[in-house]
């Protein structure tokens, strides 16, 4: 029986962000997965093209699917690296579905993002776990704010880091707010001033990207020179600032959540409809 584990990144130019913040989750996967042959592809057309203008080949997702398919495997597991479920995430999970059925296959899945469940019926609230394992282990104290920065988008999928600052607050992450570069929250709306929610001034405000890799947003968009980066935006409104130049993908909490998520595809854990919901009746 031929099995593959095909794990896609968005992608990156970024060769040292490529190393610590999307090999690594590859490679954790294969660790803990031993069994399956596992591969990694970009859904980026625009970065899959400028790689190859490298000499740097790697795959887009249809490109390594394909090539499992052709090598006959059976099962095929495809874990995306997004963080949420939004624009990126549906076209992915279309191209790879798109392929159900052909040559010999006879499971293909495509597991969840991140952040993506929020506890509904017998599910896992994907957020809270986030918060538990990987933002409150940055041990940011309460005298201090941390400010975490997404990509964002134009999907409903971007309400998902709207749903993050709500569970943060609820758990009483009043000094944790979070922002994205792209549509709604931006910087601007969460952090400045910093003391809309709780009339606190921080001593200091953290920056860490709420991004897989340390790659072309966060260098330039977050911590760049130019006036109107995240950082210099906020040492402009006054606030004592330092950078925290981490992708979430070298964490080893963020490894072992998508691993678990591949576990989960695997066992088709979540694939079933809920037991709480009546059988949909057979109507012609």
């Amino acid at each position: 029986m031929k099995q593959a584990i095909l794990v896609v990144a968005f992608g990156t130019t970024v060769a040292e962000a490529r190393q610590h913040n999307i090999d690594s989750v590859v490679a954790y996967i294969q660790q803990q997965f031993p069994s399956y042959d596992v591969s990694l592809a970009f859904s980026s057309r625009i970065i899959v093209k400028r790689l190859r203008e490298q000499g740097v080949t790697i795959p887009t997702e249809e490109g390594a699917l394909e090539q499992l398919i052709e090598a006959g495997y059976e099962h095929i597991y495809v874990q995306p690296l997004h963080f949420t479920g939004g624009e990126e995430f549906d076209k992915l999970k279309n191209n790879i579905l798109s392929h159900e059925g052909a040559g010999q296959l006879k499971t293909l899945r495509v597991g969840r993002p991140l952040v993506y469940y929020m506890g509904q019926e017998e599910h896992p609230n994907d957020y809270e776990i986030f918060i538990k394992e990987c933002i409150e282990p940055l041990n940011i104290s309460k005298d201090d704010g941390l400010l975490l920065v997404g990509h964002g988008g134009l999907s409903s999928g971007n309400s998902s880091y709207g749903n993050l600052q709500f569970q943060l607050i609820r758990l009483g992450h009043t000094n944790v707010r979070v922002g994205v570069l792209e549509n709604y929250p931006y910087v601007e709306d969460v952090a400045m001033p910093w003391e809309w929610l709780d009339g606190k001034r921080p001593n200091k405000i953290y920056i860490h990207p709420l991004l897989l890799v340390m790659g072309d947003h966060a260098q330039n968009d977050l911590f760049g020179d130019e006036e109107d980066s995240v950082i210099n935006e906020l040492r402009g409104a006054g606030y004592e600032v330092e950078a925290m130049r981490q992708g979430l993908g070298e964490y080893k909490s963020v490894q072992a959540l998508f691993a678990q998520h591949v576990q989960d595809l695997i066992d088709d854990k979540y694939g079933k409809r809920s037991k709480h919901r009546p059988a949909i009746p057979t109507i012609k």
